[in-house]
């Protein structure tokens, strides 16, 4: 899609004109604009980052709106929905052009971006404030500002800026070492990362799979690991599952980084999947047991919060198979994706390879590479860096790594594995009457049911899907590593099926012979702040080492984010949620 010409020439844009000037070494450029408004500002350097040929190979752009925009340049009303205060991440041209969008106060919610940026454009010196600005600066940051007091001028003077009043522009030049809080940006002198750019990840499910991608497209040469003998041959091996916001009457952390997830789910998908085939954007019902997951209150819950979560109407409910009385949700950004198809996807890159039947048993450091050992101590691979997202497997790798610094504690995540079995089968299977009545968008709660999903060639052959079907589950049993059908646990799921959509419970429970399912069973791996692991450890002799992990039941919700998180990351760029959040995901919690 091209966005809308605007509707004056384009004068020359401030952020190409310096990026032309960028050290050939430099591939990536952060802009950052004060005024987001209708967004003008971020199309007009869109713009100029496709007209010009020596553009870096990848874009961000971070934005400030003190509310939610009204009126959006219709290139942008599409992917900027839901935009509620907070920070946003919109991806562009196949993830090679990222915003972020800070809705809220500012510049109070500067706070949330701890990049600096290459270029700046301030509508206001005098609202933003001196400090605030040098904040998001490094040195040789270019600054651009439209309204200025002669007093704000002296202030920034003093934060290491040198104008140019004519042109109203400055350059930050500080005449001491800058220290500043901010992460640092990759430079020259990083061999690692500028000149070898090689990973190794360890796990070829939704995580390592999400991560080997999210590097790819930054340029990295990925060997992915997996002790299975095809891509996601463990838990995300699952044939189909949902993806969904969550909420709390507090709007937490969990639901904002759930939203942040979807985001960044819907967005991969749309650019990797079949829309319909391999996945689907639709509506999703949540049956509120127990009045469970309320939606927040007043100010918490703008209109903007209405583009993913709202109360159910009596209509909706009826279609998903609920009383009238029954409490429920209605999500309009919600859907379901074929695992696999997704694993698969995010894999096909040339510049990644895939090594099945590789049983990692060790890790050993040696002269900064990492060699990763089987069980007879043979090399499979070896690299400055290596990522696991191997789900409960990681710890073991991470305890094997020998440490002589005791004063440092071992990084050490505290897992618990998670088994669910779900069941499925054709639609054939229920009687005529029940699948009249299904719905076609999902419906989740205790469990969830998905149904009329299109049959693709599956990686287990003992699941024969030639034909539509659904999908109902799962069950859930703490510290259980079994992956054995359990005849018990397929009654369960017809039952909870059943209380799912009381309105049909019987149709439920007589329109299906349950012995006649299919059945199929993985393990997820959660800990106990039911967040993830994303990143590395304090500990010195684990230097190269990083996780991506602990997703548990929302691996399909949170994968893209976590390995977009990770990228970030490495590479030091602008993060892809707000920072007080991603610390909460911080490996570094755990040692």
């Amino acid at each position: 899609m091209q966005p809308k010409a605007m509707s004056h020439p384009l004068a020359p844009n401030f952020h190409a004109s310096h990026w032309k000037q960028r050290e050939a070494w430099q591939n990536t450029w952060h802009a950052l604009d004060t005024a987001f408004g209708c967004g003008e500002s971020f199309l007009h350097t869109l713009q100029a980052w496709r007209a010009d040929a020596v553009a870096p190979d990848r874009l961000f752009f971070t934005a400030f709106s003190a509310d939610s925009p009204k009126q959006l340049e219709p290139f942008l009303a599409k992917p900027c929905y839901g935009l509620l205060p907070g920070v946003h991440r919109i991806s562009f041209e196949k993830g090679r052009v990222q915003l972020t969008l800070c809705i809220g106060p500012t510049p109070l919610l500067a706070k949330e971006i701890d990049t600096p940026a290459d270029s700046i454009c301030v509508d206001s010196l005098v609202h933003w404030g001196a400090k605030p600005i040098a904040r998001m600066c490094k040195t040789g940051t270019h600054i651009k500002w439209n309204q200025a007091s002669s007093e704000t001028l002296a202030d920034i003077q003093t934060q290491g800026v040198v104008l140019d009043k004519p042109t109203h522009t400055a350059r930050y030049m500080p005449q001491w070492d800058d220290k500043s809080s901010l992460r640092g940006r990759p430079s020259q002198s990083s061999n690692a990362l500028q000149n070898e750019k090689k990973v190794i990840v360890i796990g070829a499910g939704l995580a390592g799979s999400a991560v080997a991608h999210s590097l790819a497209q930054r340029g990295f040469s990925v060997l992915v690991l997996d002790q299975g003998s095809h891509l996601g041959a463990g838990a995300s091996g699952l044939p189909a599952g949902i993806f969904a916001t969550y909420v709390s009457p507090d709007n937490g952390a969990l639901a904002r980084i759930t939203r942040d997830g979807v985001r960044a789910t819907v967005q991969r998908a749309s650019d990797l999947l079949q829309k319909g085939l391999e996945w689907n954007l639709t509506p999703l019902l949540e049956h509120r047991y127990a009045g469970k997951r309320q939606l927040p209150a007043g100010s918490l819950w703008p209109a903007a919060g209405l583009e993913w979560s709202a109360d159910a109407s009596i209509a909706q409910k009826q279609q998903a198979g609920l009383n009238d009385s029954n409490l429920a949700l209605w999500h309009p950004m919600a859907g379901w994706i074929q695992t696999q198809a997704l694993v698969k996807a995010q894999l096909t890159m040339k510049n990644i390879q895939f090594l099945p039947n590789a049983v990692a048993t060790k890790l050993v450091r040696i002269n900064s590479q990492w060699h990763v050992l089987d069980a007879q101590g043979n090399t499979l691979a070896q690299s400055t860096l290596v990522v696991l997202a191997n789900a409960h497997p990681c710890q073991t790798l991470l305890d094997s790594v020998e440490t002589n610094a005791s004063e440092f504690a071992r990084p050490r995540l505290p897992a618990t594995a998670l088994r669910g079995q779900v069941m499925l089968g054709p639609m054939s299977l229920l009687s005529q009457n029940l699948q009249n009545k299904l719905p076609e968008f999902p419906v989740n709660g205790h469990g969830s049911f998905i149904g009329m999903l299109t049959p693709l060639p599956c990686q287990n052959s003992a699941l024969a899907l030639n034909e539509p079907y659904w999908i109902v589950g799962s069950s859930f049993q703490r510290n259980d590593f079994n992956t054995q059908y359990r005849n018990a646990d397929q009654i369960s799921n017809h039952q909870q099926w059943a209380e799912l959509m009381p309105a049909w419970y019987d149709d439920i429970l007589k329109g299906l012979d349950s012995h006649q399912a299919q059945a199929w069973v993985g393990v997820r791996s959660a800990l106990p702040d039911r967040l993830p692991a994303v990143g590395s450890f304090h500990h010195p002799e684990f230097e190269g080492l990083s996780v991506c992990t602990g997703m548990g039941a929302r691996g399909i919700s949170w994968s893209v984010l976590c390995g977009e998180l990770l990228a970030a990351h490495m590479l030091g760029e602008p993060l892809p949620m707000a920072a007080s959040l991603a610390k909460l995901m911080a490996a570094s919690r755990f040692g």
